[in-house]
């Protein structure tokens, strides 16, 4: 697996929209943020561009993340948002252009079909992290997480060491192990199976996590997954936040945990349970395509 070199004081990080719209507005606290850290950021001259929800057209959100791609002053492309649209432009992203000139993707949510399409047909490593819209945040939200979510992404980014303290967590089927680390949100790696944009989980550590999804939707998934043999050959599961889960008035009978535990229990690989990164201000990053071990505890991730 590549890794994108990493970033130094006044390197690069450029914004990129290809899944929902984004203002001006919205990215000056995330602007802001970067430029106090000693970072610059590229704002594309056809960012702020809207069709319905989305960045502009399927076409035009693919030319500008393409345009970025292919700059060589540009060291990391960080979303601004997901929502909705990576999947309608994904297929026009031209992964020679990150062969050429290798840097760090990053966002989650819909971005995971394009860090998945990217670790299938490149192999390169991507990251899993806040994006801008998340420091948009108004009076009452909890700044010193997303502050924590940031100074995450820039750790991994940079190269610097990087661990989760995980022994207090719920883990079943607790043992150490190691591998490379893969996933994304749920829904969204559901969207592509069978597709050349999804990554085989084989051998792979997966992480998941969701937001407003009901139960059943949930547990259809992970059957899904179950039944075609993707769920039976993973090295451990790490489920993150699911956020704002729905019931019905006659209720579903499990929620997450509970599914979880029923369908992959028997594998025997340990499953831990409510590691800090989804839908939540304080995301912590995750590098997919990495090398991770657990030990002890701590969960390491070989970005050093």
């Amino acid at each position: 697996m590549i890794i994108p070199p990493y970033l130094k004081l006044g390197d690069t990080i450029a914004i990129a929209a290809p899944a929902r719209s984004i203002s001006f507005e919205q990215l000056q606290a995330a602007k802001n943020w970067v430029e106090n850290k000693g970072y610059n950021i590229y704002i594309h001259p056809a960012l702020y561009a809207v069709e319905n929800q989305m960045g502009g057209s399927d076409s035009h959100r693919a030319k500008v993340f393409n345009e970025l791609l292919g700059m060589d002053n540009i060291q990391a492309i960080w979303c601004a948002r997901g929502g909705y649209g990576s999947l309608r432009m994904v297929d026009r992203i031209d992964i020679n252009l990150l062969i050429q000139h290798p840097k760090w993707i990053m966002g989650f949510s819909d971005i995971t079909i394009i860090h998945n399409h990217i670790l299938r047909n490149c192999a390169q490593a991507v990251l899993h992290s806040t994006m801008p819209i998340f420091m948009d945040q108004k009076v009452g939200e909890d700044y010193n997480s997303v502050g924590v979510a940031i100074d995450s992404m820039l750790t991994v980014i940079t190269g610097q060491p990087y661990q989760f303290e995980l022994s207090g967590h719920e883990i079943i089927n607790e043992k150490d192990f190691e591998g490379t680390i893969v996933g994304g949100n749920l829904s969204v790696l559901a969207s592509i199976v069978d597709s050349v944009s999804e990554m085989p989980f084989d051998n792979t550590i997966l992480f998941i996590e969701d937001l407003d999804e009901y139960y059943y939707h949930i547990d259809r998934i992970m059957l899904m997954l179950k039944r075609s043999g993707r769920l039976n050959g993973l090295k451990a599961l790490l489920v993150g936040s699911f956020t704002n889960m729905h019931d019905h008035t006659i209720p579903f009978g499990q929620d997450v945990k509970g599914i979880i535990r029923q369908h992959c229990s028997d594998y025997g690989y340990p499953i831990i349970f409510d590691i800090d990164a989804g839908h939540h201000l304080k995301n912590m990053a995750i590098p997919f395509g990495t090398h991770v071990s657990f030990q002890d505890g701590i969960l390491t991730f070989a970005t050093a």
